[in-house]
């Protein structure tokens, strides 16, 4: 079903809002984030006050300083404490370069102390810095200057220099990887810096650091989107592509426990029967314990359905005694299962280990 705006609200007034949020940061901005934007810009730029504008929100200025920090670290938003009397223009957002932060698993995996006592590294580079390392590096120098233009197909200005930099420095990827990393997002259809980062942030965590390496997450990664289109063909899913977890699962169903389309769509099927609900979590643990069992078609799925249901205990037996078919026991307990998950969100569950 098609959507538009509706044109009605127009005349109690509009304001600007630049369009690099829309086409380059939306699809990663957390929802405070873009509410604390729109209510700054809509102020038309003008300095706030951090506590007037958690007030505005009804949220902690711990919290509104956090998604701030988003804003700054892409240079819509500045801070006027770093150089007293910095006036904000009226009419827009300045860039500057953000204040350093440490990168998010960075702030969950080390102490406080460790935190406070150790200096944030700047993600960012500044433009001072992107020429110094030009300077130093013909594979960077190459990198930035040929083959990044070639592949997005235009010029590489600050931002894409400060972005393809932050792979190398930050991120540990090697100046000959990079451009694989430009071509998957290219084919994906994704040309903005904001993705590119974000898959390059996902690699560097993988540790794709070498052509063999990013050929392989490559044709998994492809491999994974088109399980998806398949099951969005069979299922009627609307999302046209996989989340990362998602992405994960489908690529150890296949690789791992070797199954194609055909038991991934079972897998569905079943766990749409037992909770009603589309479960990447719950797929899992129906083809994990078919894997174990075995099982390799949705035919000798269906019989093992079959015989597990004819080894439940009959209903009403005599002194709670149950009847089992000989040789024949339920190989798996989706019911257990589906309760011990009940408050656990489907895509953020994630298997122990």
């Amino acid at each position: 079903m098609p959507y538009r705006i509706n044109g009605a609200d127009y005349q109690r007034g509009v304001f600007a809002v630049p369009n690099c949020v829309a086409e380059e940061y939306l699809r990663l901005a957390g929802g405070l984030s873009l509410k604390a934007l729109l209510w700054m810009l809509r102020r038309g730029g003008e300095a706030l006050d951090v506590e007037a504008l958690a007030k505005a929100l009804g949220q902690p200025t711990g919290e509104i300083i956090d998604a701030l920090q988003y804003w700054i670290d892409r240079g819509l938003v500045l801070r006027e404490d770093a150089e007293p009397g910095l006036a904000v223009q009226p009419t827009s957002i300045l860039r500057q370069q953000p204040t350093p932060v440490a990168p998010p698993d960075v702030l969950q995996e080390t102490p406080a102390a460790a935190i406070a006592a150790a200096p944030l590294p700047q993600l960012r580079p500044t433009g001072t810095q992107i020429a110094d390392r030009l300077e130093e590096s013909p594979e960077l120098r190459w990198l930035l200057s040929e083959e990044a233009p070639k592949k997005l197909e235009r010029t590489i200005g600050y931002d894409g220099q400060s972005t393809l930099l932050m792979l190398h420095d930050t991120y540990g990827l090697p100046p000959e990887v990079i451009p694989m990393l430009l071509q998957y997002c290219v084919d994906a259809g994704k040309r903005s810096y904001a993705y590119i980062e974000a898959v390059g942030q996902d690699w560097g965590r993988r540790e794709i650091d070498s052509i063999e390496k990013a050929d392989e997450q490559i044709a998994a990664l492809k491999q994974s989107q088109s399980l998806w289109n398949e099951l969005r063909r069979l299922t009627g899913l609307q999302a046209p592509k996989p989340t990362a977890a998602q992405s994960d699962y489908l690529r150890r169903w296949q690789k791992e426990f070797g199954f194609g389309i055909e038991m991934i769509h079972a897998a569905y099927e079943e766990t749409a029967e037992h909770t009603g609900k589309f479960s990447f979590a719950y797929m899992h643990k129906v083809l994990q314990n078919w894997h174990a069992a075995g099982v390799k078609t949705p035919a000798e799925a269906a019989a093992q359905k079959h015989t597990a249901a004819a080894a439940k205990p009959r209903s009403g037996a005599k002194g709670g005694n149950k009847t089992t078919a000989p040789g024949a026991a339920p190989s798996y307990d989706l019911e257990e299962y589906e309760r011990s998950t009940l408050h656990v969100p489907s895509f953020a569950k994630k298997e122990k280990g």
